[in-house]
């Protein structure tokens, strides 16, 4: 009597290719991707490199034309047989270094345009490394408002250093505040499409970096109106203390509310101070309580930097964070990235 052959099953080889074939796929994207970034860290480099000769050479033969410009003014009005040869020669050389600067600014011009193109498709393809840092803030939209403090204090981790900083003039070289600015661009980068953004800056005064009370509000997507406000963010300095109530004043005299808010700062606020005394922690806890007044009924998210000096500035900013559905974030200090 013959015996049957029984089927043999395949579903698992089966699976075993797909699987194969979806790690393969994976694999290949990462690599794609992370070539994709080399090339263009590459490119970026090679066009500053490419910039800077042009911009050396153009140096160069501008500084020959003023010598054969010099050479032609102390030349006889009147030449001889020789010295005409010798005018002539100069004015061929003239012409030959007029046509170079054009030709080497021309070279410029067009490299410059294609480096703005190239950071104008950087500005519309948003990063999404820092997306997962930034997950537990609460940025609702349609309206996201950055209140980012610029009060003298942000510009070192205590008092004393920050004096020092303010005195010598040199605020913009501050690692705090260029981790502040950071953080304004990084929080601009992972807003989603469809969300707009306001941006107020605060210290003694509030007053916003782009737009007006009546229109406030721009889309971080529309790469003209961005680029006018990280213009303005980059020269924007910090000075005077930090005065909250103004802050939120301001806030609610715009035409439209924010449906959150995000304040990048360093503690409770310092400001206002007629008498330019030396306050103590428990002053700024009074102050904090009378900027509470304006009573924020928004997700009210803070990104606290650290200074010396205010150990309760945490705790009643993380208070204020969950009673308006809100939350408080002390980053790493490798955070963001410069």
């Amino acid at each position: 009597m013959k015996h049957r052959r029984q089927a043999q099953s395949s579903a698992l080889s089966f699976i075993d290719c797909i699987c194969c074939g979806f790690g393969a796929v994976l694999l290949l994207f990462i690599l794609t991707a992370k070539s994709q970034i080399d090339q263009k860290e590459t490119d970026a480099k090679q066009a500053l490199a490419a910039s800077e000769v042009l911009q050396e050479a153009i140096a160069v033969a501008e500084e020959k034309q003023k010598s054969v410009e010099k050479k032609l003014a102390s030349l006889n009005p009147q030449p001889d047989l020789t010295e005409a040869i010798g005018l002539s020669q100069l004015d061929t050389e003239f012409a030959r270094l007029s046509k170079a600067i054009e030709e080497k600014k021309a070279a410029l011009a067009f490299l410059d345009k294609e480096t703005e193109t190239s950071e104008a498709v950087a500005a519309s393809e948003r990063p999404s490394a820092d997306k997962s840092y930034l997950s537990g803030l609460r940025l609702q939209g349609p309206r996201v408002l950055i209140l980012l403090e610029n009060s003298g204090s942000m510009l070192a981790e205590d008092a004393s250093s920050a004096l020092t900083i303010i005195r010598s003039g040199n605020s913009r070289q501050s690692e705090k505040w260029r981790r502040a600015k950071a953080a304004v661009r990084t929080i601009l980068a992972a807003i989603p499409k469809g969300t707009k953004v306001a941006v107020l800056q605060m210290n003694q005064t509030a007053s916003l970096l782009f737009g007006t009370p009546e229109n406030s509000y721009m889309d971080p997507y529309e790469n003209s109106e961005l680029i006018r406000l990280l213009d303005r963010l980059e020269t924007l300095d910090a000075s005077g203390g930090a005065n909250l109530l103004n802050a939120l004043t301001a806030i609610k005299n715009l035409a439209e509310q924010p449906s959150s808010l995000l304040l990048i700062g360093d503690g409770l606020p310092t400001a206002p101070n007629p008498m330019n005394k030396s306050l103590s922690e428990q002053d700024r806890i009074q102050l904090f309580n009378l900027a509470m007044s304006a009573r924020p009924n928004f997700p009210f998210n803070t990104i606290l930097f650290p200074f010396k000096g205010d150990p309760s500035a945490a705790a009643l900013f993380w208070k204020l964070g969950t009673r308006t559905n809100g939350m408080t974030l002390v980053p790493d200090k490798d955070w963001p990235t410069l």
